[in-house]
């Protein structure tokens, strides 16, 4: 047994199936979330209009040659909760904001949870019961009280796109879970529906529906404004390329379903992933390992991501 022993794996593994029940986390409970005519769940033509500005839009997101795989710091860990679940109050530290999407509701939040240990600290609890999205932004859990800079309660069963109403745990306006490529969809080799992209050079003061706002703050002409949808042209022959297992899972993601902007990242263009259980510092999780993501921030650099378009 490679370079584990049997007698040491097998404790590895019961505990680590404990802590699983433990804080309530079940990656394939929502699979497919939103609505089947979501933005995100809808595949798209091969016919459809390529933006004019496409190629100034391309290559300045594409500069590295790579994009990069957000799978630690800015992972989004994934909590499923039911009606065992531990109900809280959740206060909302930011209040220009408006109203705290929070307030009246009891917020269910597994027992040792925690949120992404990056600046953005963000976290989804899917109440499956209620058909409910928690979603929040830079969570913070001290002295046994949830609190949260802002965050959003949004529809399972909905558009994927949130509204002022419902709050917002992006920039966007799109849900925290919206787009995140999942632990299981990776295992699986199928990401059923479009992903959630940032990227260093989203508009200022410009959007595109469906995002209701925007953090860009980058002014050139060659900007990409949040809600822009990308894809991977479709031309484009994958079983031609040498391509590892995740980097042909998301080429294949790209051409069928293709990419929101969704935030403004510390990259010229970066992913989102679900945060693996067994992620530590040192490692992006068992799973993700086993697709050649080795550590956070990795590069998927065998897609030619200078085929990338822009849609209109």
């Amino acid at each position: 047994m490679p370079r584990w022993m049997l007698s040491v794996a097998l404790p590895v593994l019961v505990i680590a199936a404990l802590c699983i029940t433990a804080v309530g986390w079940h990656s394939s409970a929502a699979a497919e979330p939103f609505a089947e005519d979501s933005p995100f769940r809808t595949a798209l033509a091969d016919s459809a209009s390529v933006d004019v500005n496409s190629a100034p839009m391309v290559a300045r997101m594409t500069r590295d040659a790579a994009i990069y795989a957000n799978l630690v710091e800015f992972a989004i860990p994934v909590y499923s909760a039911d009606s065992d679940t531990p109900r809280t109050t959740v206060t909302c530290r930011i209040t220009k904001w408006g109203a705290c999407p929070f307030a009246g509701h009891p917020v269910p939040i597994p027992d040792g949870a925690e949120p992404s240990p990056g600046s953005d600290g963000a976290m989804v609890v899917i109440d499956h019961d209620n058909r409910l999205l928690y979603e929040f932004w830079q969570a913070r859990h001290e002295n046994n009280q949830w609190t949260t800079s802002f965050g959003a309660v949004n529809h399972l069963d909905g558009s994927g796109w949130g509204t002022y109403d419902n709050g917002f745990s992006t920039a966007s306006g799109a849900s925290r879970l919206a787009g995140v490529i999942r632990v299981d969809e990776m295992r699986r080799g199928e990401i059923p529906h479009a992903l959630a992209l940032q990227s260093d050079s989203t508009c200022a003061d410009v959007f595109r529906s469906p995002a209701i706002k925007t953090d860009g703050t980058y002014r050139g002409p060659d900007c990409v404004p949040e809600g822009a949808r990308i894809r991977l042209d479709p031309d484009v022959n994958i079983d031609e390329l040498n391509l590892g297992p995740a980097d042909r899972v998301i080429a294949q993601a790209l051409q069928t379903y293709g990419a929101y902007v969704v935030d403004t990242g510390g990259a010229p263009l970066s992913v989102a992933f679900e945060r693996d259980l067994t992620a530590a510092a040192e490692s992006p999780g068992t799973t993700y390992e086993q697709h050649d993501l080795q550590w956070d921030y990795s590069r998927i650099d065998g897609i030619p991501w200078e085929r990338l378009q822009v849609l209109a």
